[in-house]
């Protein structure tokens, strides 16, 4: 039985940083960026908010224009993210009319844990201060993530290296931006003349300290949303993440305590996320995988475990890098056998083979669940997976158990009564 109080507010900061690579390296980059610089700006400012609570703020502050820009067009999308490092040019592609601040307030609103003046903020931070109708404090912390976001795109621009002419075009934007609070811009013009601060403010570490801790039930919701933006790289994950926690969440249920469910949610949720370094070619392959392409592939597990424990999650680490081991030692990348393969364990791999197995991918169209119960009774059969999990899925199965769709991760990430509203939003 794995008791869960709450979980550090700081992991939740390493596992959205650690997604910053392949086509999510420069927007990554930049919600650090803009999450640093917004709270150092408001603390230059005085501003009421709670320091925590701004850089959440600046850090979610364009995760609507990846939810839009995938959900609309696939195909552009990633090649824009992949080949433009300009990412104010793929908002003015993808997103010319500032959809994804209105989908970045709802994201950020339906986690729980930022409170209504920072969500309410990511509506304006492309919306001129004096275009504000909200509060002042509301108005002005806006002002610093736009203020920041216009730091952090001058800097991109000029692939990340701090020059003589780099700083002048940052300075040079923000005396430019007449959109910006007389204080808002001369605190952010000082914040680039201070040495002591600002490479930090630049580079792409978090630098997150906090003693904050998150409930159980918002450390889940914010998983949610790691996964969602894990699985969009690819339209052929784009529930699987979520299909694995569904149902390992339910087999935990039926097998072991409320408890061990609400672990197994967050543990299945976490499985693959250290896949965000495999590349899509080898994703999105036809084919078999040769013997070079399959060690790249299996390095995602241990990714996940080095992701893991950089964000202090290693109560985690055991089940969530478990999904490929099998009975028979036969798995990866340990080879434990049915000795060192606790119940969770065994939860996993049979979700995640079952999930697979249900979904299409680019060799194979998805199985029909009783084809993909086939499959994987095969496998009990041979010693390499549980069959008391087994027996369990099938009946779950045999129960009319329903398969996951694109439609219920949505409602996850922005609640069911405004998912509707969001996709409006997107197609428009």
């Amino acid at each position: 039985m794995r008791e869960l109080n709450s979980i550090p507010l700081k992991a939740f900061v390493e596992l959205f940083a650690s997604l910053g690579v392949h086509e999510y390296k420069n927007i990554i980059a930049h919600s650090v960026q803009v999450a640093k610089i917004s709270r150092h700006l408001a603390h230059s400012l005085g501003l009421a908010h709670h320091p925590d609570q701004v850089y959440l703020a600046g850090l979610l502050h364009d995760v609507g224009l990846i939810f839009k820009a995938s959900i609309e067009n696939y195909e552009v999308f990633i090649d824009a993210f992949r080949n433009i490092p300009d990412l104010e040019k793929i908002v003015l592609t993808l997103d010319r009319k500032d959809r994804h601040s209105f989908i970045s307030h709802i994201v950020a609103s339906h986690l729980g844990f930022l409170n209504v003046n920072c969500t309410q903020a990511l509506l304006y931070h492309h919306t001129p201060f004096d275009e504000i109708l909200d509060e002042e404090g509301v108005a002005l912390l806006a002002n610093c993530i736009k203020a920041a976001d216009t730091i952090s795109l001058t800097f991109l621009k000029s692939a990340e290296m701090l020059s003589e002419g780099t700083l002048e075009s940052m300075i040079k934007s923000l005396e430019k931006d007449m959109g910006l609070n007389q204080e808002v811009r001369k605190a952010a013009i000082d914040s680039l003349k201070d040495v002591r601060s600002l490479l930090d403010l630049l580079d792409n570490e978090p630098h997150f300290k906090s003693d904050a801790e998150l409930s159980c039930a918002n450390f889940e919701k914010a998983t949610k949303l790691i996964a969602a933006l894990l699985d969009l790289r690819s339209p052929y994950t784009r529930i699987h993440t979520f299909s694995v926690a569904r149902i390992a969440k339910q087999l935990t249920s039926e097998l072991m305590t409320e408890i061990d469910q609400r672990f197994m949610g967050i543990a299945a949720l976490l499985h693959d996320i250290g896949k965000i370094t495999t590349p899509l070619e080898i994703l999105h392959k036809k084919g078999s995988l040769n013997e070079i392409e399959t060690i790249v592939m299996r390095t995602h597990v241990v990714m996940t475990e080095k992701v893991l424990l950089k964000g202090g999650l290693d109560m985690f680490r055991a089940v969530s890098t478990s999904h490929h081991e099998r009975l028979d030692g036969s798995g990866y990348p340990y080879g434990l056998d049915k000795s060192q393969i606790n119940m969770y364990m065994r939860i996993l791999q049979i979700s995640d083979v079952f999930s697979a197995l249900t979904e299409e991918r680019p060799y194979r169209k998805a199985m029909s669940p009783f084809d993909a119960l086939s499959v994987i009774e095969e496998q009990v059969n041979a010693g390499k997976l549980d069959g008391i999990v087994f027996e369990k899925l099938k009946q779950l199965i045999d129960n009319g158990f329903t398969l996951e769709t694109f439609s219920h991760v949505l409602e996850d990430i922005f609640g069911p009564d405004l998912t509707n509203l969001v996709l409006q939003e997107i197609n428009d």
